[in-house]
């Protein structure tokens, strides 16, 4: 690693929203409870809220650990009350890049998809609970597909994603299920900026439907961008209802993921690891540029 980037290295944290979820779509600046660990040799992004009980948040996310520069799939329980990170388990490991680890809940059984584009398909992986033991389940999509999430409308199987080469880019790309299982686009969705990424599941409020986006305009993950999901006449549309930026100073460089289960709302920031002396430096850098 050069000094530079020394400097300017940067990591995600995964925090709670304290606003109830009407407030946050009616425009209320949202407060985060950041969650708390010790760790200095990885950071944690992508969470989505497997459990909640009484005292604890369970969360899946990705763990992108230093020493083999790749993300996996990994179990954070969290204190609810002091946000305080109390146990860590990688569940999933391959030798290729993995992040969000999408949650999808069908007949009983909870499968996690999540981002493998570097092998070119999309991998469904059964979870068992009760062993936290992960096994391959199938592939649901031959395709570099980024950051996708499954719903069903109108009793169709459908899928949102994008895909590689420009997978931060204007285009949206609409599956449904074939009959043999696996998902095949049949429409795209072209937006005015690049707002196409998903940044978490899709969710209700109010009796309205909505779609978390990424806003990748600056850079990589910029804010939220919250869309209404409108479908007329066999077609989708969206319309974006507010977009959020980070509200911490700490994580004051992206915020990326807007995930709601259960009411509980998890998200996730990103800032420099040596915060102090980065944005010294990147003051600095830009003076001599200049």
């Amino acid at each position: 690693m050069s000094i530079k980037e020394y400097l300017i290295e940067d990591r995600y944290n995964i925090g709670f929203v304290k606003n109830r979820l009407e407030d946050v779509i009616n425009g209320d600046r949202i407060q985060v409870n950041w969650m708390k660990h010790e760790y200095k040799d990885r950071w944690f992004a992508d969470p989505f809220i497997l459990d909640i009980t009484d005292d604890h948040y369970i969360v899946l996310v990705e763990e992108w650990y230093d020493p083999i520069k790749r993300g996996r799939i990994s179990k954070l329980t969290i204190d609810k009350h002091s946000h305080i990170l109390i146990h860590l388990k990688t569940i999933l490991e391959l030798d290729s890049h993995l992040s969000f680890p999408f949650i999808q809940r069908d007949n009983g059984c909870i499968y996690i998809i999540p981002e493998n584009s570097a092998t070119g398909i999309l991998p469904r992986y059964k979870y068992d609970l009760s062993t936290d033991e992960v096994f391959f389940d199938s592939i649901i999509c031959d395709d570099k597909l980024t950051d996708s999430v499954l719903f069903e409308y109108n009793d169709q199987q459908l899928l949102f994603s994008t895909k590689l080469p420009d997978a931060n880019g204007k285009d949206l790309g609409i599956y449904h299920k074939g009959k043999d299982g696996t998902y095949v686009q049949y429409d795209t969705y072209h937006f005015d900026e690049n707002l196409s990424r998903m940044a978490g599941d899709i969710f209700t409020c109010n009796g309205r439907l909505y779609r978390p986006a990424q806003v990748c305009i600056k850079s990589y993950g910029d804010a939220v961008s919250l869309q209404e999901i409108i479908y007329n006449d066999g077609k989708f549309a969206f319309k974006e209802i507010r977009r959020i930026y980070s509200p911490s100073k700490k994580y004051d460089l992206g915020f990326h993921t807007f995930n709601v289960y259960n009411g509980h709302v998890v998200v996730d920031g990103l800032g420099f690891r040596r915060p102090f002396i980065s944005h010294f430096f990147k003051a600095i850098w830009h003076i001599i540029k200049r």
